[in-house]
C-alpha cells in the first residue's frame, strides 16, 4: 500500500513518528554535546553528576523522550489538535480586546508554540488586540519551525515586545535569534537544583521573575 492509498489515520501516524523521531534525536543530541564540553555547562555539568547516580531526577524527557516529545507532536501535525488548542487559547484572548489594560503573556516551553501561532492567528481575527508583552521562557520554537504555519520567525503585529529567555543547561528551551525577530533574547543562569527546564518558576528567582519579567512588564 503506496502513501496515496493510505488510509488518513494511518498517515498521521507515520508522520506523527517521525516528527517525535526528528525532534527527540534533535534534543538527545544536544544533551549529549553539552554532556560532553564540562567547561560550558555550569548548573547543567552538577546537574547531570546528581542525576548520574540517581535516575529519578532525570527530567522526564530524558526517562521518558518519547512520551514527553509525542504529546506536542500531536499540536504539530494534526490540524484538527492544532486549531482546538489554539482556539482556547484564543478564547481567553477575545476578553481581553479593547479593554484599556496593557496585557502580557507569560509563556513556557511548548506553550510558548501555542502562544505564538494564537497571536499570528489573531491579527487577522481580532485586529484591534494589542499585546504589551510576549515572554517566552524555555520555548522550543527554535527546535519546531519548519513545522509551524508560518516559519518566518516575524514577530506578531499584534505583539510591541517580544522578550525570550532560556536558562543555561536548558534541553527544550534556547535563543531565538537570529531565527525569530525576538526584541530581548536573555540566556540566564539555572535557578535551583531540578531540570533547567523548569528553573523559571523556581520560587525567588530573582534573575528571571524581578530583573526580566516584573522589571520590563512595570518599566
Amino acid at each position: 500500500m503506496n502513501k496515496t492509498t493510505m488510509p488518513l489515520a494511518t498517515q498521521q501516524q507515520l508522520l506523527e513518528a517521525q516528527v517525535n523521531k526528528a525532534l527527540t534525536t534533535v534534543l538527545l543530541a544536544r544533551a549529549t554535546a553539552q554532556v560532553q564540553i564540562p567547561a560550558l555547562l555550569g548548573e547543567w555539568s552538577q546537574f547531570t553528576n546528581k542525576i548520574a547516580t540517581d535516575q529519578a531526577l532525570l527530567p522526564p524527557w530524558v526517562v521518558n523522550s518519547d512520551a514527553y516529545v509525542g504529546e506536542f507532536v500531536k499540536y504539530l501535525v494534526n490540524r484538527d489538535v492544532r486549531n482546538a488548542v489554539k482556539e482556547k487559547m484564543k478564547e481567553q484572548l477575545r476578553l481581553l480586546e479593547n479593554n484599556g489594560y496593557n496585557c502580557s503573556i507569560i509563556s513556557h516551553s511548548w506553550g510558548t508554540v501555542v502562544a505564538y501561532e494564537s497571536l499570528l492567528d489573531l491579527e487577522k481575527e481580532m485586529p484591534a488586540f494589542q499585546l504589551a508583552h510576549l515572554f517566552t521562557l524555555g520555548s522550543p520554537l527554535w527546535l519546531v519551525h519548519y513545522l509551524l504555519d508560518d516559519p518566518s520567525g516575524r514577530k506578531p503585529h499584534n505583539v510591541a515586545n517580544w522578550v525570550n529567555i532560556h536558562a543555561q543547561g536548558d534541553m527544550i528551551g534556547a535563543g531565538l535569534t537570529p531565527g525569530f525577530q525576538v526584541d530581548a533574547d536573555y540566556a540566564v543562569a539555572s535557578f535551583g537544583n531540578g531540570d533547567p527546564h523548569a528553573s523559571y518558576f523556581v520560587a525567588s528567582n530573582v534573575a528571571v521573575e524581578h530583573d526580566i519579567v516584573a522589571v520590563t512588564i512595570l518599566g
